[in-house]
Parts: structure tokens; sequence; C-alpha cells
């Protein structure tokens, strides 16, 4: 078996659709989780950090361990899991994909995989069951993902360093089968086309710098409208962010994450409208600003350091 035999992955956290990008895009965050492999005597997992609640310490159900073991090799022997998470669970943070990525990444270093970001992002997706998250927490940045048959086409794009990012985490949760659940099999041609039109204009003023065809841009037809009877902090947190000077809000994911892309220099007063704006209507909710993560998944430093080591 080539390769150290354990290893530490951070993985960022990410955020889907960008409001018309529904299923297509995904941004990663800087809200990074740390996964740590190692050998131990039976398989378990511990977990530790702000929401290591939302763990699962069953290896059959913990999504990173049965990653990691879909690529270690049958002589492998017995592992222990620590994770160190940061982003909330069922919050619309790709937690899931996150753990995912985390599994694999850890397995193609542990064992020296030859495996390419192609077939770790394949697999990471079916894994997930959609691609749109899986591709920023493993490559970092803007990343857009097509389903074409059985091929799956990924492309990175870059993101803007001067646009600024404040995100709303409500106290309040939504698995994500449910918010799947309220969505139409069937859309209008119309709101079809209007998702189509917006997603081109969206990928096109962030290359061309163009922050004020945003509120445009983001606007979704496909999936918000269904889901804002889930998220009810979503209405209040995007008038008081426009009011406070944000160029757009979407829902992160399926919710109840709230994303605001900001000029930097309003990060902090449209944080704290919005914060305003979700407690006033009953909800509690954490703030962030945060910047978008320009790398996916990686070693830890603490892993490079041990393993030059090793290899002294």
């Amino acid at each position: 078996m080539n390769g150290p035999g354990w290893a530490e992955v951070s993985v960022p956290a990410s955020s889907g659709n960008l409001g018309s990008g529904f299923d297509a895009i995904g941004l990663a965050i800087e809200l990074r989780d740390t996964f740590r492999f190692e050998h131990s005597h039976r398989d378990y997992i511990e977990a530790d950090g702000k929401f290591a609640k939302f763990v699962p310490v069953d290896v059959r159900r913990n999504l990173s361990f049965r990653a990691f073991r879909s690529l270690a090799p049958q002589s492998a022997g017995r592992y222990r899991l620590h994770v160190h998470r940061v982003t909330p669970g069922q919050g619309g943070l790709g937690s899931s994909a996150c753990a995912i990525v985390g599994g694999l990444v850890a397995a193609k270093l542990a064992f020296n995989l030859e495996i390419s970001s192609d077939e770790l992002l394949e697999r990471a997706a079916d894994l997930e069951g959609h691609p749109d998250n899986v591709g920023p927490a493993l490559v970092g940045g803007l990343v857009i993902t097509v389903r074409d048959g059985s091929d799956l086409h990924w492309l990175p794009v870059k993101f803007p360093d001067s646009l600024g990012i404040v995100l709303i985490v409500p106290a309040y949760r939504v698995a994500t089968a449910r918010a799947r659940v309220v969505l139409p099999q069937q859309v209008p041609l119309a709101d079809a086309v209007a998702n189509l039109s917006r997603t081109a204009l969206l990928i096109g003023a962030l290359q061309a710098g163009r922050f004020d065809q945003l509120r445009v841009a983001t606007t979704d037809q496909l999936h918000e409208p269904y889901r804002s009877k889930l998220n009810p902090a979503l209405d209040p947190c995007r008038e008081s962010a426009a009011a406070a000077g944000a160029y757009a809000t979407v829902l992160s994911g399926s919710g109840p994450t709230i994303i605001a892309f900001c000029p930097p220099e309003r990060n902090l007063t449209i944080a704290s409208a919005m914060g305003e704006a979700c407690t006033v209507s009953g909800h509690k909710c954490e703030t962030y600003v945060i910047g978008a993560a320009s790398s996916g998944a990686q070693p830890t430093e603490n892993w490079i350091k041990q393993t030059r080591k090793s290899d002294l």
C-alpha cells in the first residue's frame, strides 16, 4: 500500500445556485471543515467544532467515511475519522458535499492514488446526487457543472476579488429533501427562458465586473419562489440588504442561509441590516462577513509537515 496511510484535509463550504443558476453553479466559501483519517484498532468517528452535533458518528451513515472507504484499498485496515465542523448542517452551504469531497481527497492522499479531478468530481457527484456543490468544494472558486447523459462537464470560472460576501444563517433548518419536494416537475416556458437568460447575464456580469447587473442576473423563477415559504427570513433580508446597498441577495442552496453580494466597504453595514431584519422577523441568526475560497479541498499544513518529516 503506497502513501502514508493517513490524511488530513481542509474543505470549503459552498453556495449552490446563486439565484438563477439552479443546479448548475456553485461558489466555494472560505468556511472550512477539516477531516483527519488515521489508523485505529476499529472504525469510529469523533467530531468537534461549532456544529459537531451535525456529524453522524455511525460509520455507515457518515458520508465522509463512506467516500473514504469507496476509494481505500481493501487491505487498508480500520480507521478513525476526526471531523472539525464549522459548516452549519442543513444550512444550504454544501455540508454534505464538503464531507464527501473530504473523504475522497483524504483517500487519494493517504494511499497516493492516481486519480484525476474529473474522476473525483464524478465520484463525488454520484455520492451527492448533484454536482453543483461538489465542484467548488473540490477545486475552489466559482464552478459551472453540466450533466450530459452520463457525462459530467465542469468549468471553473474566476470569481472577482472585488465582490464582498455576507452570509445570514437563520436558526431554523431546511432539509434538502424537503426543499426538493416543493419544486414543480414542470415549469412554464417563460420561467425557463427567464432563468437561462439571467444565468448567462450572471456569468457575464461577474467576468466584466458589472456588479450593477447582479440584481437582475440572480433573479430566479425555478426554485426560490417555491422555497420561500420554507425560508421566511429570505424576503426581509433581501429587502434590508438592497436598502443598505447590496448588489444582490439570493438563497444559498435550498436555504436557510441567505447570501448577499456587496461592495466590500458596505459589508458590515449590510450584514448588520440583514441580521436585524432576520431577528425582527422572529428568527435568531448568525452573521458572517466572508470571502470566496479560491482553493478547494487541500491537505492541511500539519499533514504536509508530517509527511515531509517521514520522508527524511
